[in-house]
């Protein structure tokens, strides 16, 4: 759309921010068919069904987080955790649509071994652990309910200028691609990232989710990465990064979100019979490492910029195209968007 175009990637051409479409060549007759049916005869009273039971499982998360609060050791407590969010999470993907997730430990490394054969051999450790620190793409709400399901880790919020952190709930995860991004966040409760990583390892926690875009693209491209492992105040050398690349594959109505209603987002796409979710991880032997950043490393010649590293992994294994556009960007056109739609507020 034109009046968006300020928003259009310059270098690419890709607009990261408006909903993606169907190709043209995917709109035929039979589709538009059937797109009919799903959209205003069987889906809303699916996805009707489907938003009843969600809401339930909303209920039983609430529920067992207040009594996980009453546990005060550690290790039970994350393991109670653990289980409840791995549950409710995971039902709630099947139940919106998520009945199988395409996922997959890669290497970049050409003629590189199988990932289970290199495993073995590696003196990487494999495992994510509390303390650890994921590293992923941020493409819709989605994202939170499957990282959750598979490692119901620590949600954090990153400043824009010093790219300090706060912890975030799961719930205020799920909700902040509908926000407009703080362009900064409350001095009080920014800290540095090594703490909130260090109180995680302490207390079984889970790993740290970083999403260095700092906000939702519509899974066409990526947005610039903040520079997190610049600050020195960020890195602990007991961390390993892990690199995650999401993307949604559909035919008709995407589940990337990236402006609009959520609540009316998430009832189109239940009206789906089913949604696709690829997740690819990078294989953790070729992953960068904290130890090889210049704060750590024994010689200089030998250190590694970590930020671009992981941006360069990320493009290689998600296959997308990097564009000019931040997060500040993100809320710029959100401000416009909302202006533009006359009354509309975007609700959750």
């Amino acid at each position: 759309m034109e009046k968006y175009s300020k928003w259009r990637d310059s270098g690419t051409g890709i607009h990261p921010f408006l909903q993606p479409v169907p190709a043209r060549a995917q709109q035929a007759a039979l589709t538009k068919a059937l797109d009919f049916v799903k959209n205003y005869l069987i889906g809303p009273l699916v996805s009707v069904v489907r938003l009843s039971a969600l809401a339930v499982t909303a209920a039983f998360d609430v529920t067992t987080s207040a009594i996980g609060t009453l546990i005060v050791v550690p290790v039970i407590k994350r393991a109670w955790v653990r289980c409840t969010q791995a549950v409710w999470a995971r039902v709630a993907l099947l139940i919106i649509g998520f009945c199988s997730i395409d996922f997959k430990v890669v290497s970049l490394q050409k003629g590189r071994r199988s990932a289970a054969d290199s495993a073995g051999s590696s003196g990487r450790k494999r495992g994510v652990k509390s303390g650890d620190i994921i590293v992923a793409n941020h493409v819709s709400y989605v994202d939170i309910l499957y990282l959750v399901a598979k490692y119901s880790p620590v949600f954090v919020a990153l400043d824009n200028a010093s790219t300090y952190a706060k912890p975030i709930s799961v719930w205020a995860a799920l909700v902040a691609p509908a926000r407009q991004t703080p362009a900064l966040l409350p001095a009080k409760e920014a800290r540095p990232l090594k703490s909130i990583i260090e109180e995680a390892r302490l207390k079984s926690l889970g790993p740290v989710v970083v999403f260095p875009e700092n906000a939702t693209s519509n899974g066409r491209a990526l947005l610039q990465f903040l520079p997190v492992f610049e600050n020195p105040e960020n890195l602990d050398p007991k961390s390993d990064i892990h690199v995650l690349a999401l993307k949604y594959p559909f035919h008709s109505f995407s589940p990337a979100y990236s402006v609009g209603s959520q609540l009316g987002h998430l009832f189109g796409m239940c009206c789906q019979v089913f949604n696709s979710l690829s997740v690819r991880q990078l294989e953790q032997s070729e992953a960068p490492s904290i130890k090889d950043s210049p704060m750590f490393c024994d010689s200089g010649a030998d250190a590694v910029d970590l930020d671009e590293a992981v941006k360069e992994k990320m493009l290689q294994m998600s296959r997308l195209r990097m564009t000019k556009l931040t997060a500040m960007d993100k809320r710029d056109f959100l401000s416009f968007y909302y202006m533009r739609v006359k009354g509309y507020r975007p609700t959750i």
